[in-house]
C-alpha cells in the first residue's frame, strides 16, 4: 500500500520538481495545438477557415465534456498507489502518440481527411484529460497552505513556459529543416510532431515516480454526476473563481491562435522572425515568475492577478492597435509587459482553485479535487472551444485567404481582434478577479473552522460569511 508521507507545510524541492515536470508535457502538446493547429489545418493542410474552427471547437468541446467525468472517477479511484497517480502512468505513452498524428497529414484529401482531423483531435484531448485532472488536482492533495500553493505552482509554471518557448519557437525551424531534407512540409510537420510526442511521455513518468506517497487525501470517496450541481455550482467562491479564469483562456488561447496571423500578414515577419517572438514571450514569462510570486505572498493572490493582467488589458487595447508594421522595438517591450499577465494566468490562478475545494469540505466534509478542477477545466474548455469556432468564422467572413497578400479591411479585422477581442475577456477576469471573496486571512480561518468542526467544536461564523 501507498501509505502517504508525514508532511510539513513547505514541500521538498525535489518533490516540488518533481511534480512540476509533468507540466513539461501537457504545456508542450497545449502550445503546440493552441498556437499551431489552426495554422496547420488552413495554411499546411489547406482547409477552410470555418472548418478548421470547427475541428478545434469539436476537440474543444470534447475535452469540456469529458473533464468534470474524469475528475469524478479520480475521486472515486481507490489503488494502491493513490487516487491521481495511476492515470499518469497509464496515460504517458498515449499521449506521446496522439501528439504525432494531430500533426500528420496522411494525404486522405476531402471528407476522409476532415473526418480524421476530427477523430484526432477528439482522441488527443481524451489522452489530455486524462492528464491534465488528476495532475492538477494532485497539486491541491500535497499541500493545504495558502503561500506553499503558490510556490508548488511556480514549479509548474517554469515548466510549461520552457515547454511553451520550445512548443512555440522551435517548431518553424525544425519543420523548415525537415521539410528541405524530406522534400514535403506536410513530412516535415509531421516528424516535428513525432519528435515532441516522445518528449512528452517521459516528463509525465518522472512525475509519476516524484509524488510517490505524497497525496494528503487517500480514502475513498463517493461522488456522482448529479454532485457537479449540488456542489461546485452552489460554491460561491467557485463561480467566482471559474468566471475569471474561463475568460482568462479565452484571451489566453485567442492570443496563440490569432499571434501568428498578426505576425505574418500585419508585422510582415518571416518564420524565423515569428519563433525568435515566441520565443522572447515565453521566456520573459519565465523571469516574471519570483516577481509573481513574490507580490502574491505579500499582498495576496488576487491583488497581484489584478495588477498583472490590467497592465496587460491596456497593452493589448490600446498599444497592439496603435503599432506599426516597422515599430519592432515598441512590439517587443509591450510583449514584456504581456509576458507578466500570461504568466500570472498561468501560475496566479491555478494557486486560486485549490483555496475552493476547502470551502466545499467544509460544507460537506469530503475532498473533491477531481470534480471541482473537472468542472472548471469544463467551463474553460467550453469557452475557448467556441472562442476558436467564432475566431475561424470570422476569420472566413474578413476574408482571409491562406498564404496570399491579405486586403486592408482583412488587415483591419485581424488587428481587432487580436487587440480589442482579446483585451475585452482580459477585462471580464479582471472584474471577476476584483470581487473574488477568498483572501489569506479568509483562508486561514476556513481552514482551522474545518479542523473545529471535525473536534465538534464551535468555530467563528462572522469569518466565513463572505466566502460561504
Amino acid at each position: 500500500m501507498n501509505t502517504p508521507i508525514a508532511k510539513s507545510e513547505t514541500l521538498p524541492f525535489r518533490v516540488k520538481l518533481g511534480y512540476g515536470a509533468a507540466e513539461f508535457s501537457s504545456t508542450l502538446t497545449w502550445t503546440m495545438v493552441s498556437v499551431l493547429f489552426l495554422f496547420f489545418l488552413t495554411d499546411i493542410v489547406g482547409m477552410e477557415p470555418a472548418f478548421a474552427g470547427f475541428v478545434l471547437m469539436l476537440g474543444t468541446l470534447w475535452d469540456a465534456v469529458s473533464d468534470p467525468t474524469v475528475g469524478i472517477i479520480s475521486d472515486r479511484a481507490r489503488t494502491r498507489w493513490g487516487r491521481r497517480r495511476p492515470f499518469l502512468l497509464l496515460v504517458a505513452i498515449p499521449f506521446g502518440l496522439i501528439t504525432w498524428l494531430l500533426f500528420s497529414d496522411f494525404g486522405l484529401g476531402g471528407d476522409l481527411s476532415k473526418i480524421y482531423f476530427c477523430l484526432a483531435v477528439v482522441l488527443y484531448y481524451t489522452f489530455a484529460t486524462l492528464l491534465d485532472v488528476p495532475y492538477t488536482s494532485l497539486g491541491a492533495e500535497m499541500t493545504q497552505n495558502y503561500d506553499e500553493r503558490t510556490s508548488l505552482n511556480g514549479y509548474r509554471a517554469v515548466f510549461s513556459q520552457i515547454a511553451a518557448i520550445i512548443a512555440a519557437a522551435l517548431p518553424w525551424t525544425l519543420v523548415a529543416a525537415f521539410a528541405d531534407m524530406l522534400g514535403s512540409k506536410k513530412a516535415g510537420w509531421s516528424l516535428t510532431a513525432a519528435i515532441f510526442g516522445i518528449c512528452a511521455v517521459f516528463p509525465i513518468l518522472i512525475t509519476w515516480r516524484a509524488t510517490r506517497g505524497r497525496e494528503l487525501h487517500t480514502e475513498h470517496v463517493t461522488v456522482r454526476i448529479r454532485d457537479i450541481i449540488h456542489g461546485p455550482f452552489r460554491n460561491r467562491t467557485f463561480l467566482y473563481t471559474m468566471g475569471l479564469y474561463a475568460a482568462a483562456s479565452v484571451g489566453l488561447s485567442s492570443v496563440g491562435a490569432l499571434m501568428v496571423y498578426y505576425m505574418k500578414y500585419y508585422m510582415n515577419f518571416n518564420e524565423t522572425q515569428e519563433s525568435l517572438a515566441f520565443l522572447f514571450l515565453f521566456a520573459c514569462t519565465i523571469l516574471w515568475i519570483p516577481v509573481i510570486d513574490r507580490l502574491s505572498s505579500r499582498f495576496g493572490k488576487r491583488e497581484s492577478y489584478i495588477v498583472f493582467i490590467g497592465a496587460w488589458v491596456v497593452i493589448q487595447a490600446v498599444g497592439v492597435m496603435a503599432l506599426q508594421p516597422d515599430m519592432i522595438v515598441s512590439f517587443y517591450v509591450m510583449m514584456i509587459i504581456a509576458s507578466g499577465g500570461v504568466m500570472s494566468i498561468s501560475m496566479t490562478i491555478w494557486a486560486m482553485i485549490p483555496d475552493v475545494v476547502e470551502v466545499d469540505e467544509f460544507k460537506t466534509g469530503l475532498r473533491r479535487e477531481g470534480l471541482y478542477f473537472g468542472v472548471i477545466s469544463f467551463c474553460r474548455k467550453f469557452s475557448v472551444a467556441l472562442a476558436m469556432w467564432l475566431i475561424g468564422i470570422v476569420l472566413s467572413q474578413i476574408g482571409y485567404t491562406a498564404g496570399a497578400v491579405q486586403t486592408e479591411g482583412t488587415l483591419l479585422g485581424i488587428r481587432l481582434l487580436y487587440a480589442e477581442g482579446v483585451a475585452f475577456f482580459l477585462l471580464l477576469s479582471v472584474i471577476g478577479a476584483y470581487f473574488l471573496p477568498m483572501n489569506r486571512k479568509r483562508h486561514e480561518a476556513l481552514k482551522e473552522a474545518i479542523q473545529l468542526k471535525k473536534e465538534g467544536k464551535k468555530w467563528d461564523e462572522d469569518a466565513l460569511r463572505e466566502i460561504l
